[in-house]
């Protein structure tokens, strides 16, 4: 395996017992791992557990600048150690013990941009429905916990886009990979372990339909950014994006709490995005 595999954890209000399970978990198999801090009110605590660990460094921003700066900066912090990849998790995953045994075979994939996992919604009471039988799958996006991304490929795609702040992050990120000629697997014998808010499954039609019960800010982020996502690729995109709109909304009227302020988020998310400023990716120029 690469000794230039380094591992990182965004971290916002973390349960600390939680944490600290994941980091157990996590440093069986590392002994450089970066907890990265987004404006955490319990930062204290944090530190106070882990200030005397030679394993762990704690760094971060004094407030919550969202998802993609923190990812941003957790990869330039071992781009600059001269690192060749790194798996990345947020506070509420839970790691596979064997997780970089299981991708170490893979990490010689000159193509590949990023290894990931299938995904076990705890929510539900099977793994990733798109998981299958064969070592590993190639796919089209992956979501960032869990994963493991080469430093270079990145770089070459300009890192994460801070614009979008949470929702879509990773599977922005994923797209330009895609579109850039790169490749991502999911090795389908590790299998993470990931809460998704308060999430629950409701069955219509004999379809299993997945309700996130996020809060109101959340839903305004997911509104805004497909509509952004969608107008940075255009014919590129994966997305359908009136669509989006349309599950969002029917989704949160129908089956989640609080619906009034949230469906209000979402109409200003709308708003919001028809109005957002984005560039087509394809006409940036700027792969390194």
């Amino acid at each position: 395996m690469s000794d230039k595999i380094g591992v990182g954890v965004v971290l916002y209000n973390p349960d600390l017992t939680r944490l600290q399970t994941n980091i157990t978990a996590l440093k069986k198999q590392s002994q450089r791992i970066l907890l990265f801090d987004n404006g955490s009110t319990n930062l204290a605590a944090v530190k106070a557990i882990y200030a005397t660990d030679t394993a762990i460094t704690i760094t971060g921003f004094d407030k919550n600048r969202g998802i993609a700066a923190a990812l941003n900066a957790i990869m330039a912090f071992f781009q600059k150690k001269s690192f060749d990849w790194v798996l990345t998790f947020d506070q509420d995953s839970l790691p596979p013990e064997t997780i970089l045994a299981d991708f170490a075979p893979y990490l010689s994939k000159h193509e590949v941009a990023i290894i990931s996992p299938a995904v076990w919604d705890l929510s539900e009471n099977v793994t990733d429905y798109e998981r299958t039988d064969n070592p590993f799958d190639y796919i089209e996006q992956c979501i960032t916990s869990g994963s493991l991304t080469r430093v270079s490929d990145w770089q070459r795609v300009n890192g994460y886009d801070e614009k979008m702040f949470i929702d879509l992050v990773d599977f922005d990120f994923c797209r330009r990979l895609i579109l850039s000629g790169r490749k991502l697997i999911r090795v389908n014998q590790a299998v993470l372990r990931q809460e998704i808010g308060r999430s629950k499954q409701v069955m219509i039609f004999s379809r299993r339909i997945p309700v996130d019960n996020h809060s109101a800010l959340r839903k305004y982020y997911q509104a805004r950014n497909s509509i952004y996502y969608y107008k940075k690729f255009r014919k590129q995109s994966d997305r359908k994006v009136y669509w989006d709109e349309a599950k969002l909304y029917i989704k949160t009227l129908f089956f989640e709490q609080d619906k009034g302020p949230k469906l209000k988020s979402i109409s200003k998310g709308i708003r919001a995005g028809i109005k957002m400023p984005a560039v087509k990716w394809q006409d940036e120029g700027n792969l390194k």
